[in-house]
């Protein structure tokens, strides 16, 4: 089998519709791959590999003085030298990397690309970092290391790898990882509806290949053998929100191995390779970007897009006034009219006669028309397009790096949140208002067909510092109360690991500590991740 949203027979199936549950498409079609006398159970082997030798960059002040980058990521948080950078280029390498860091004794922080928002990817004391960044290689149809980055999975002439997250330069590993979105993530799902098949290594440098619909949950546990040893991994099913969710580890009595590991952000193992699912890819497609003059317009639209069963859409984003007016103030895009407040961006599969009159519906209910929207066909439209959106989170970076030039310690504020359907007008609503009361400088944006918007608050102190990480708590308890998640893309890393607090309970978060405890009972891998 080739991958999740492929057909035994190797062909790839019509694209799904709006609202179709993937999960059960891509189990249905792995389970169909299997012949009858494959017997699923939720016991597996782990393999040992003979090591092979890793280049590593060793010492503190070398470290510092020539590598330091690898101490950080986008998150830009407070970091830590380490004793060692190792280099692997394989699974055998990073095996060793492995080996060699438990003989010092010392914890391991696992990165790639280091595009991760959360923190996950920083060095801390007493550890040795294990880079993936050369695990690059395609090592068969849709067989990855790690290490690749998105932006290098060649697509096919009739297939592509669509997750997308907002940053293509993140590898495939990281991404797995945390679970990663983005904007057709409203259309095809996340990254855990495309994984096939994962190689790990773990945190006693054994080896665990798993692949989807092998292993499955039994009587609360899995069973990971080596010879006469046994190691169980117990599950306990947690309650998951009915949206997109990072938050905390995937636990379902029910569930498979491969989603264990994946979102668990580098705390169960180190994933070296990856065999993903692909996608038809799309033909005809209509890219737009609706200007808006108020919010109240733009959520109308967004709401009557979503309702037409005539509008097939891999993507609906969205940019707040005060985003708008981020890109107005930077003279970014200089033909950006006047009197636009919002704008929202839609990617339509054009595969019916009635898309341009329902969108002209959709437009005209909402107060907008055709006029005040940029539409394009092809692919230099949706890179600008693409950039325009892009170059919010951007702009807020770059706000945020000048300031900790004078304010040591500053950093932006970022919500990940979503709220189920017909909750999100509520949502901002208080978010807005409880961020206005303070007087902070704030931004909103993000992935409106999911209802998972991006609020990224912009402190111009250590005290309005101290007002945005409350601002935020207040946020994602809102979010929870509405039914929703603290975190619906990012993961928790080590900047939010706190909010878990507020969706989980007590005995879900014991749970989650029960399995990390089974799988790596020192505490090795990425420690002050999620734990």
């Amino acid at each position: 089998m080739r991958g999740a949203l492929l057909s035994p027979s190797g062909e790839a199936p019509n694209l799904p519709s709006k609202g179709e549950d993937l999960r059960g498409t891509i189990w249905d079609i792995s389970a169909g791959a299997f012949t009858e006398e494959v017997l699923v159970m939720n016991k597996i082997e782990l393999k040992d590999i003979e090591p092979e030798k890793c280049f590593v960059v060793e010492g503190e002040s070398k470290i510092l003085e020539s590598y330091a980058a690898y101490l950080t990521d986008e998150s830009r948080v407070e970091c830590q030298a380490v004793s060692a950078i190792y280099f692997p280029e394989n699974t055998a390498q990073v095996v060793d990397a492995v080996q060699r860091t438990r003989d010092r004794g010392e914890r391991i922080v696992v990165s790639a690309s280091r595009t991760g928002v959360a923190g996950g990817a920083a060095g801390v004391e007493d550890a040795s970092i294990i880079s993936l960044e050369r695990m690059t290689a395609r090592l068969g149809d849709w067989h990855f290391q790690a290490g690749v980055k998105l932006e290098d999975m060649q697509s096919t002439q009739s297939e592509y790898y669509p997750v997308d997250p907002t940053e293509m330069t993140a590898s495939l590993g990281g991404t797995v990882a945390t679970d990663a979105s983005g904007a057709r993530t409203y259309h095809y799902g996340s990254t855990r509806d495309f994984i096939e098949a994962l190689t790990i290594v773990l945190a006693d440098g054994r080896v665990l290949k798993i692949r989807r619909g092998d292993t499955v949950c039994e009587d609360g546990e899995f069973v990971l053998r080596h010879g006469y040893e046994e190691i169980i991994v117990p599950v306990v099913g947690v309650r998951m929100p009915r949206v997109r969710n990072t938050a905390g580890l995937y636990l379902k009595e029910d569930m498979d191995l491969v989603d264990l590991f994946v979102g668990s952000e580098g705390t169960l193992g180190i994933i070296t390779e990856v065999e993903t699912g692909a996608a038809r890819l799309p033909e005809d497609r209509l890219f737009l970007i609706v200007y808006a003059g108020t919010e109240d317009q733009a959520l109308g639209l967004v709401e009557a897009v979503k309702a037409d069963v005539r509008l097939n859409c891999l993507a609906i984003e969205y940019l707040g006034p005060n985003a708008v007016a981020l890109l107005r103030d930077n003279e970014t895009f200089p033909n950006l009219p006047g009197d636009v407040g919002c704008a929202v961006y839609l990617e339509i599969l054009m595969e019916n006669e009635d898309v341009e009159v329902a969108i002209d519906e959709a437009l005209i209910s909402c107060g907008l028309n055709v006029d005040g929207t940029w539409a394009g066909l092809g692919e230099k439209d949706l890179h600008e397009m693409k950039r325009f959106r892009h170059m919010v989170p951007e702009t807020v970076n770059a706000i945020i790096g000048r300031r900790k030039k004078d304010i040591h310690g500053l950093h932006k504020i970022g919500t990940d949140t979503a709220v189920p359907e017909g909750r999100l007008r509520e949502f901002i609503s208080f978010a807005r208002s409880a961020i206005e009361k303070e007087g902070l400088e704030y931004v909103v944006f993000g992935h409106i067909g999911d209802n998972h918007l991006h609020i990224n608050m912009l402190p111009r102190s250590l005290e309005e510092l101290e007002k945005a990480e409350g601002l935020h708590h207040r946020v994602a308890e809102e979010s929870v109360r509405l039914g929703g998640t603290v975190s619906a893309e990012h993961g928790v890393g080590r900047l939010k690991k706190h909010l878990l607090e507020i969706q989980f309970s007590e005995d879900e978060l014991k749970a989650m500590k029960a399995v990390k405890k089974a799988l790596d009972p020192e505490g090795v891998l990425n420690p002050g991740v999620i734990f």
